[in-house]
């Protein structure tokens, strides 16, 4: 697998379940914080108080308060599948950006193989994997 992107994206996975939000925007490149920040504007997700968080110089509480919505929302977007099964493959995906995709899968109850449980975008910062995008495959969304 590419480096140890697959290591990354198994840790952000876990993160997701066990509701590590501090984890969860730690992994997430300024790219994906950036498209977390613009989601919770469509949502209603107060400027100053975006900006605050970008900055990270909000209150504790509602940084809390704003990270366990992201958590939330991803196990929203992963709810069709059981999100402590889905296993990111071997199959990375170079893309012209340089970024790299990992594709995630959820193991089939029958026969072998499984299905697509959506993919990972990744980008390296300074040597270190972050996640870019979600694209969760079950839920229609990105």
């Amino acid at each position: 697998m590419n480096d140890d992107v697959g290591q990354v994206a198994r840790r952000f996975l876990d993160a997701i379940v066990w509701g590590e939000h501090l984890v969860v925007w730690e992994m997430l490149s300024p790219a994906g914080r950036e498209h977390v920040l613009a989601a919770g504007a469509r949502r209603g997700l107060d400027p100053l108080q975006a900006q605050r968080i970008r900055l990270g110089t909000s209150p504790i509480d509602e940084r809390d308060a704003f990270l366990s919505g992201v958590v939330h929302g991803l196990r929203v977007d992963f709810s069709m599948v059981p999100l402590e099964e889905v296993e990111p493959t071997e199959r990375v995906l170079d893309r012209p950006d340089g970024s790299v995709e990992v594709p995630l899968e959820c193991p089939a109850n029958f026969g072998s193989g499984g299905w697509s449980a959506g993919t990972l975008v990744f980008s390296r910062l300074e040597g270190t994997w972050m996640v870019d995008r979600v694209h969760p495959v079950v839920s229609g969304s990105e």
